[in-house]
């Protein structure tokens, strides 16, 4: 794939797909008030952190395309939206950090 295929397919298709998941989980899982919440509220009943919280919901992620890159893939999700979920954690943790100022 050249440059600018891989640039327009992220451009123009992942990240607005990215952005959508998102804003609707987003909401389901935090809400409209903090974002951040679902991880603070976690990290809170498990005594731990919201970055060990974050890495917790990152690893399943992360295990699932793992699966998907040994064939062993079973899941209904399409691979992309996995793919996406991920982009998205990263975003997120992104967030965590910034508002602990380790950004």
């Amino acid at each position: 794939m050249k440059s600018e295929e891989l640039f327009e397919l992220i451009e123009k298709d992942i990240l607005p797909e990215c952005f959508a998941i998102m804003k609707t989980k987003g909401e389901a899982y935090s809400g409209l008030e903090d974002k951040l919440g679902n991880f603070k509220r976690c990290a809170k009943l498990a005594g731990t952190t919201p970055e060990k919280a974050w890495f917790i919901y990152f690893c399943k992620h992360f295990d699932a395309l793992s699966s998907f890159i040994r064939e062993e893939y079973k899941d209904s999700e399409k691979i992309k939206g996995r793919i996406q979920d991920l982009i998205n954690y990263l975003f997120l943790l992104c967030g965590l950090l910034k508002e602990q100022s380790k950004l």
